[in-house]
């Protein structure tokens, strides 16, 4: 199957109001597409032609992207009308060339947009399930289907596409920090150091640094995504644990350096490494500093931003806003509980 030149639909998270879109348009913008974005709720159209491995792509890199499809219909609700625009849904359905073949199994689901939706998802999947059966020859699986079909349905619309990526739901479950070979509390959670790895627009090969690091948790993610990483903390131990975190995960190669190093001494550090700039900088600055000696914080992050290209990204969770001498291009609000909430900043250096 390439299906090619077609819509791209995306299933996002509902965990976040403001994160799972911006982590989605970051996505758009590290893999260099354009077109325009279509939102409805939390399922997002992406009008652009798109291949099927860079949704694939997209859906594994990203933490709040559940579900990739190539959309290959759409036809309109007729007026509110459920029997009219059902009629015409199926007429057209039946015109289609579904991308299932007769060696293959298929699944279909209905995905309603609106709680208060008329639809009926079950006449749905059975009915076109009939017509593609029909069609294709190809036999019905609901538990281990080999091709989903996945009809959404909005106010104005129903989408009909092919499932092409689901993101990986254990990953991020099996790999919280406290099951990590060195733990300490307070850590940001994978799904969530994901996402600001992939707002920081950084790109496979390019430099990551997370001055900062702790015990390695943006370090992780971003060596996943296939990222060089640099890390310091002015805590040995903390260091210690980065370094065995990421051997854990047979991440050392993408190592470049992480030792004990005071953030202030960021330039010193780089140049120690004969590395004059990096590509982008992700980082949760511990939480005592930044709220008792703001001053101090601000002054460190100007020392980080000298090393940063021009035109690249430092993304950082803090516990209050912080105003920086550069352009804040995002900034979003999430509670982790009723006495602590992370303002997640997204600056660009000009």
């Amino acid at each position: 199957m390439n299906l090619r030149n077609t819509k791209a639909g995306f299933l996002l998270s509902a965990e976040h109001e403001k994160l799972p879109i911006a982590e989605l348009n970051a996505l758009i913008d590290i893999f260099s597409l354009e077109g325009n974005l279509n939102c409805f709720k939390n399922y997002v159209i992406l009008d652009s032609p798109i291949s099927e491995e860079i949704i694939k792509k997209m859906v594994k890199r990203g933490g709040y992207t559940n579900e990739g499809h190539v959309i290959f219909s759409e036809s309109p609700v007729i007026n509110h009308n459920v029997d009219e625009t059902l009629d015409n849904f199926f007429k057209t359905s039946e015109t289609l060339d579904f991308p299932v073949e007769e060696n293959e199994t298929f699944a279909v689901r209905v995905l309603k947009l609106e709680k208060e939706s008329p639809f009926n998802s079950m006449e749905i999947e059975r009915k076109l399930g009939g017509i593609i059966k029909k069609k294709t020859s190809a036999e019905v699986s609901l538990k281990n289907p080999s091709k989903t079909v996945k009809v959404v349905i909005s106010n104005d619309k129903m989408y009909t596409g092919i499932v092409i990526e689901k993101r990986d739901v254990e990953y991020f479950q099996n790999n919280r920090p406290h099951l990590r070979a060195y733990f300490h509390p307070g850590c940001i959670m994978p799904k969530l150091a994901r996402c600001l790895v992939n707002l920081s627009r950084v790109k496979e090969g390019e430099i990551v640094l997370d001055p900062f690091c702790g015990t390695g948790g943006f370090l992780i993610e971003a060596g996943f995504l296939g990222c060089r990483l640099i890390g310091s903390d002015i805590d040995e131990q903390m260091v210690n644990g980065a370094l065995l975190n990421l051997n854990t995960y047979d991440l050392s190669k993408q190592v470049i350096s992480i030792k004990q190093n005071d953030a202030k001494n960021v330039s010193k550090y780089l140049e120690e490494l004969e590395i004059e700039k990096i590509d982008g900088v992700v980082t949760d600055p511990p939480y005592g500093i930044s709220t008792s000696k703001k001053g101090d914080m601000l002054e460190i992050f100007e020392k980080i931003v000298d090393v940063l290209k021009n035109n690249d990204y430092l993304v950082f969770a803090a516990p209050n806003k912080m105003e920086l001498n550069l352009n804040l291009v995002e900034f979003y609000e999430m509670r982790v509980h009723k006495s602590l909430t992370r303002y997640i900043h997204v600056y660009r250096k000009n």
